[in-house]
């Protein structure tokens, strides 16, 4: 099943934009994991960054992170499009179609919180996150 969200990037204090969410729209924090939870955290002084966290929004799951310090956070480029799908051949395809013009950020490849992963910024300059 096709499944479309927003993936918002702050820099440096995610965690205060999820509380302000949180409390503006009367809902709770889903997952929360920081940069220092991950089995792999290689970014120094980002231990008690987020690198996820969720918050359910009018039905709708709003992703949100702090952008680690190369993704070049600039406020206007803060966002992604997040797109899952469970069949991972179609993944593929759709990753290497937004790929044609555009510049891969991260190959589709297993991490540890998905089974196929991969950044893309597309020939029109929106960065997407394909995953299964």
């Amino acid at each position: 099943m096709d499944k479309l969200g927003i993936f918002l990037n702050f820099n440096g204090n995610c965690a205060d934009v999820l509380q302000f969410y949180t409390k503006v729209f009367d809902t709770t924090p889903g997952t929360v994991t920081k940069f220092g939870d991950t089995p792999d955290n290689q970014i120094p002084g980002f231990e008690n960054k987020i690198m996820y966290a969720d918050i359910m929004i009018g039905g709708e799951n709003l992703m949100m992170s702090d952008a680690p310090p190369n993704y070049n956070h600039i406020v206007g480029n803060n966002f992604c499009m997040n797109y899952s799908n469970t069949n991972n051949e179609k993944l593929n395809n759709i990753f290497a179609a937004l790929s044609e013009g555009g510049t891969i950020v991260m190959p589709m490849q297993k991490t540890f919180f998905s089974e196929l992963f991969g950044m893309v910024t597309d020939k029109f300059g929106i960065t997407w996150n394909v995953m299964a």
